[in-house]
């Protein structure tokens, strides 16, 4: 049976962190029985629907073998922009519509310069960051603007009993196995990130497929700006700060490589819930409000620590196989012994 489960967990990483959610919910049950209740769990499932939806969009990026750090400032410049517009023009729909434009066009600028000036996404994103969040400051002068009573709907909403948040997160996340398993998008974000240069190689559509999962990661960022927005009542100035970062854990935790060419969205989507079970255990424990930052950048740490440890055991076995193929008992081949009786 515990072999079973590692041969699981082996091709299923997401898996692990299932188990390991699971586990967690069980200790929390028992430090707090209000825990273990429906309306707990459709209040985690809401907590958990802003960073679900964005780690979609990033699994597809670090498919690739890319990242996106300006995720927080995306999703803040939409959240301004969004409330901005409404107070200006009072129109939901047109500050609907070009939010949602708005998010999916910072996203695709962000594949843009990748493909154009082949600078590193993490140098590139960095930079985009603070370009995205100084503009949304000056947009909105640093004040913060309440949302229209329709927000409210898009956040704290119920639809034949379900939260709205869980119900969008259902959507959006059906959409992204959908395109990952059954697109071209899918199989050529797979192999950009196994091999740029085979992609490359084999005329692979690279420039379209790197636009693409960074213009849907913009897209389900707008989103989760708006369902953010609505939950939180209005525009707020920290909105948004440190969100990347726990995006990313979601996603190396559900088993998505950082080096590329392996992941799932079913993974994302618990890696999120994991992490929001964390702030969940520690708020039931009354724990400072400062510990919070500490264990998110902990659990990055582990997670890109297991990342680097599972793909270096990953080339190891493979070295071992290609030893055991050519007939010799290492990688490393050992020169041959000079013969008898030659001198020097």
């Amino acid at each position: 049976m515990t072999g079973q489960i590692k041969q699981l967990i082996s091709h299923q990483k997401w898996v692990a962190v299932a188990l390991a959610t699971i586990a967690l919910a069980g200790v929390l049950s028992v430090v707090s029985p209000v825990f273990l209740t429906v309306s707990n769990f459709q209040a985690i499932l809401v907590q958990s629907s802003v960073t679900a939806i964005m780690a979609i969009g990033m699994t597809f990026i670090i498919l690739t073998a890319g990242i996106d750090i300006s995720v927080g400032a995306i999703l803040f410049f939409t959240s301004a922009l969004f409330a901005q517009l409404f107070l200006t023009t009072e129109s939901y729909l047109l500050s609907f519509v070009a939010a949602i434009a708005c998010a999916i066009g910072l996203g695709t600028f962000n594949g843009w310069l990748v493909v154009k000036f082949r600078v590193s996404p993490l140098i590139t994103t960095l930079a985009t960051y603070s370009i995205y969040r100084g503009a949304a400051i000056h947009l909105t002068g640093a004040q913060n603007i309440p949302v229209p009573r329709e927000m409210g709907f898009l956040g704290n909403g119920r639809i034949l009993g379900l939260p709205v948040p869980i119900i969008i997160l259902f959507i959006v996340a059906v959409i992204g196995i959908y395109a990952l398993n059954r697109t071209r998008l899918g199989v050529y974000a797979r192999a950009l990130g196994n091999s740029d240069r085979s992609a490359r190689e084999t005329n692979l559509p690279v420039s379209r497929t790197l636009l693409a999962v960074y213009g849907f990661s913009g897209l389900v960022t707008g989103i989760a700006a708006l369902i953010l927005l609505a939950r939180v009542g209005g525009l707020q100035s920290g909105i948004g700060i440190g969100i990347e970062f726990t995006v990313i854990a979601a996603v190396i935790l559900g088993g998505t490589k950082l080096s590329g060419g392996s992941g799932t969205v079913v993974g994302s989507v618990i890696g999120a819930i994991f992490l929001v079970l964390i702030d969940n255990g520690l708020n039931l424990m009354n724990a400072s409000p400062y510990i919070y930052d500490i264990v998110r950048g902990s659990v990055l740490l582990a997670a890109v620590a297991i990342d680097r440890y599972s793909a270096m055991r990953q080339k190891s076995a493979l070295e071992s196989q290609r030893a055991a193929r050519l007939g010799i008992d290492s990688p490393l081949v050992s020169p041959p012994e000079p013969l008898r009786g030659q001198n020097g």
